[in-house]
């Protein structure tokens, strides 16, 4: 019955309860197991935390509930939202990063411009010198963002100079002008790497990826919300199962067959 009702198959109720997403079930003298409100309470939770947060953290915060260890819940709980609210000033800084970058088009930039006609006046990638000071950086810079990870240039074989061809020399202008506005390295990586596995690399559809991304971000927190009101329903209730009032018509428990 307790499956039925909540529109889930007999062995996942066994997998929740195995899980400790559910408390411990009783067994009748003939082996079946028995459930009752406190279990019908939990699986409303439980399965309102595994949408919410996923199911390894709902086991870890559910099951430290029916061990009576709330600390170890909530601080699962703190962890999540802590998570989701790292991820959203990234997501932040890097729409902020591409508005940067859709105001200031790369080929468009005369040193990027002047670095393009170098390359196909050549017909080879550039050195590290010439693309320093084609871009008005260093060589020093662009050796230090390279073994930050930040550009990826090829190396010759002969001489083991560092090279670049129009995406790496993109790379290194992109790097520059976030760098100019101030953006620190992980943003700049995070950009990079947005541009990288867009199909294309064009910014506009990086950052239409990144709203996206922060509207599914959105809906996570609020998801979170609902399943930790749900939590706490069932937590004053365990508390106090005579205060809280129940809607359920009736009470008594319910039996599932065992495996044999």
């Amino acid at each position: 019955m307790l499956a039925r009702e909540a529109g889930i198959s007999v062995q996942q109720v066994r997998n929740y309860e195995q899980a400790g997403l559910l408390p411990p079930a009783t067994r009748s003298a003939a082996g079946y197991r028995e459930f009752d409100e406190s279990h019908r309470r939990a699986l409303a939770s439980a399965r309102s935390l595994v949408g919410a947060y996923g199911w390894d953290d709902a086991v870890t915060i559910m099951a430290a509930v029916h061990r009576g260890n709330r600390e170890t819940a909530v601080a699962c709980i703190d962890r999540a939202h802590a998570q989701l609210d790292r991820e959203r000033d990234r997501i932040e800084q890097a729409l902020h990063a591409f508005e940067v970058v859709v105001t200031h088009p790369l080929d468009a930039d005369p040193r990027m411009a002047a670095a393009l006609d170098q390359m196909r006046r050549q017909s080879r990638p550039l050195r590290i010198g010439q693309l320093a000071d084609l871009l008005g950086v260093r060589t020093s810079t662009l050796r230090f963002w390279d073994r930050a990870g930040l550009i990826r240039p090829a190396r010759e074989q002969v001489t083991g100079y560092r090279v670049f061809d129009v995406d790496a020399a993109r790379d290194a202008h992109l790097v520059r002008l976030l760098r100019e506005g101030n953006f620190p390295t992980t943003i700049i990586r995070a950009a990079l790497d947005e541009m990288h596995s867009s199909p294309d690399g064009r910014p506009e559809r990086v950052g239409a990826e990144l709203h996206r991304r922060r509207s599914q971000l959105h809906q996570s927190s609020w998801a979170r919300l609902r399943a930790d009101a749900a939590l706490m329903t069932y937590l004053d209730w365990r508390d106090n199962p005579g205060l809280v009032s129940d809607q359920r018509a009736g009470g008594g428990s319910t039996r599932i067959r065992p495996r044999r």
